[in-house]
């Protein structure tokens, strides 16, 4: 093979092309507005931007310099966080589907040039977008309050995460067969370790008694060392029992970061070629075995099991008859969504995940609110709040990656093109879409009801359980019609998951702190139109809820949570009829019924300005073997 210098032609390519869109420097643009913007909140907010330069001692000007410096990195940690996965979460797996990978392989091309012309073409975004947000920073070393060495370590474990995350992103794309799932993937590995010392706390606190016997066992301050938020917080001032961070705990953190990345972008390398080869055509006759086993477990009678099979089997049919799959005849595209979204490895290990570590917190939470039903005391209350505001806003952030990806695969697959070749209404395939996407809603109720059931036992609101449901419900709906519309809009998979992943982290965090700026005076109507965000609006009145409030501002947050439970239901609407009428234009596909013989529903003849790239099937008249929409809808799976 020949030897290439450099990161060889992939990256030469890759970057080529996407050096000419206006994305990328749109992108560097917004982050910079953005945290520009967030800089003038935090000096109108602040005594001096209140009062004016008069009369400002050096400790006023630096507090305002601290806090231009936590807003500012807090932002651009997250914006990295959020970035740098959804940036390379497609790098391989995409590639995979289309046969791409599979040519490159044909080249003389090594797979370490592979591989690290992926890896450098999508990670120079994200650098830029860090180094570009620099100067921002800088601002706040000019307040005083903040030494300049700690933000330069601030912007080492900033760049350190954008590494990683892109290396972890791109070597989890090797054996992801979808982007959704190695970005759902990717997303719960980064909660995970962000909320590991919480987590390591909480199993330390419920069985004490094992990590006293083992003096060895580190505790949750040890880990703290390793979190990135805790590492750019600490620049400004550690924490009470803890050692100062310095810019050489920066430096080893940096330097921890890329050899992990090192060992990942290896281990990509190694297993690359022999990945893909495998996987090729194993996806359709993995997905039709499924389907077999499920179809041959519904068949069994009950006598032919042992107790463990029929317990299994009684629950999947108990489970059938909660919640029934949609029928193939009367809606197709539905049904054609819930084969296609059956749950593979990948989602059974996410969700499993999710659910060990938000079921965990719940169970403890009610527990020890139980306990103190009778005595009224406030154990379990902090925490059931807290894990309240956890499983709502990660389960939703998990969502909104799924939300656009139920048309945007498929689109970029090109198996879209079969549905827009049947002669299905609009509506039906738009309606299939997000019901089939919506459908995911629904399990996301059952750990904070059981949360939010416990806290009313403090002040007795049970009727308020069902409100904060139907709150819940209203902000997955908003997340899906976003989804679909966004995917309906823009044609590349990974702008629309990372605009919708955008968009909801938006509106959660920024929305939150843009209220709350607003009316700092601590008014409810600061804390009602924060509700918007789900992470406070949850936080908020499941405090309420538990009893942490007078009852005036019970009610007066109840009547802000109705307002927003019917605006984003609203919204939801609004963006379902957006899409709707945009459809047909985005898609190139003509929905007209004068073009259709109303008799075996064929195409009388060919209109002008009909796009579509998979024929319809010309069945023959009156034959027994005529298709129709749901046959080849059934036959594409």
């Amino acid at each position: 093979m020949a030897r290439h210098v450099g990161l060889g032609p992939v990256f030469a390519f890759e970057w080529l092309t996407s050096s000419r869109r206006w994305q990328p420097y749109a992108l560097r643009s917004l982050t910079v507005a953005l945290l520009l913007g967030t800089m003038w909140l935090v000096w109108a907010e602040s005594y001096v931007g209140r009062m004016g330069p008069r009369d400002v001692t050096i400790e006023q000007q630096a507090e305002v310099g601290r806090g231009f410096y936590t807003a500012t990195v807090m932002v651009l940690l997250g914006l990295v966080g959020l970035a740098a996965p959804a940036a390379t979460a497609g790098a391989v797996c995409l590639d995979k589907a289309r046969g791409n990978l599979t040519l490159l392989f044909a080249t003389d091309l090594s797979d370490a040039e592979i591989v690290l012309g992926k890896l450098a073409a999508r990670l120079v975004p994200v650098l830029g977008m860090v180094l570009c947000s620099s100067p921002v920073l800088a601002i706040a070393t000019l307040f005083g309050g903040i030494d300049p060495v700690g933000l330069f370590g601030a912007i080492l474990v900033v760049l350190s995460c954008a590494v990683f995350g892109c290396s972890l992103a791109l070597t989890l794309s090797v054996w992801g067969k979808k982007p959704h799932e190695v970005l759902m993937a990717t997303y719960v590995f980064g909660i995970l370790y962000v909320l590991a010392a919480p987590i390591y706390a909480g199993v330390r606190s419920l069985v004490p008694g094992l990590f006293l016997k083992l003096p060895w066992v580190p505790g949750w301050q040890d880990l703290a060392v390793y979190n990135p938020v805790f590492l750019v917080i600490a620049v400004i001032d550690s924490p009470p029992g803890m050692a100062p961070v310095r810019i050489g705990t920066h430096a080893i953190f940096f330097g921890l970061s890329l050899f992990a990345s090192a060992l990942l972008i290896a281990l990509a390398t190694w297993r690359i070629r022999t990945v893909t080869i495998r996987q090729l055509g194993s996806g359709e006759g993995a997905s039709r075995r499924r389907v077999r086993r499920l179809s041959a477990l519904d068949a069994l009678k009950p006598d032919r099991l042992g107790r463990a099979g029929r317990l299994l089997l009684g629950m999947r049919r108990l489970y059938r008859r909660i919640r029934p799959e949609p029928s193939l005849d009367r809606n197709p595209v539905l049904w054609r969504e819930c084969q296609r979204k059956r749950p593979s490895r990948w989602t059974l290990a996410i969700w499993g995940i999710y659910v060990l570590v938000c079921g965990g917190f719940s169970l403890q939470a009610i527990v020890l609110m139980v306990d103190a039903w009778g005595v009224g005391w406030n154990s379990g209350k902090d925490l059931g709040i807290f894990v309240n505001c956890l499983q709502v806003g990660s389960g939703l952030l998990l969502l909104s990656v799924s939300a656009a990806t139920s048309l945007a695969e498929e689109r970029q697959r090109g198996s879209l093109d079969v549905l827009l070749a049947t002669p299905l209404p609009t509506r039906s395939i738009i309606w299939g879409k997000w019901w089939g996407t919506f459908r995911g809603v629904s399990p996301l109720l059952i750990l904070p009801t059981a949360v939010t059931t416990a806290l009313a036992g403090f002040s007795g609101h049970y009727g308020a359980v069902l409100l904060m449901a139907a709150l819940i419900l209203s902000y997955g709906a908003a997340i899906t019609s976003l989804g679909l519309a966004l995917a309906t809009w823009i044609p590349r998979l990974g702008r629309a998951v990372g605009l919708t992943v955008g968009c909801y982290t938006g509106i959660c965090i920024g929305w939150m702190f843009f209220a709350l700026f607003l009316f700092e005076d601590g008014s409810g109507d600061g804390a009602g139109l924060a509700s918007a965000s789900p992470l406070f609006g949850v936080g908020a009145y499941s405090a309420l809820i538990a009893g942490q409030g007078s009852g005036s501002d019970f009610v007066e947050q109840t009547a802000w949570t109705i307002f927003w439970t019917i605006a984003y239901l609203g919204a939801a609407i609004a963006l379902l009829m957006a899409t709707l009428g945009t459809f047909n234009r985005c898609l190139g596909r003509v929905d007209d019924p004068s073009f259709f013989d109303e008799d075996d529903d064929v195409p009388a003849e060919k209109p002008t300005g009909l796009v579509a790239t998979a024929p319809l099937p010309e069945p023959a008249r009156g034959a027994p073997g005529s298709s129709s929409a749901a046959d080849l809808l059934g036959s594409d799976l």
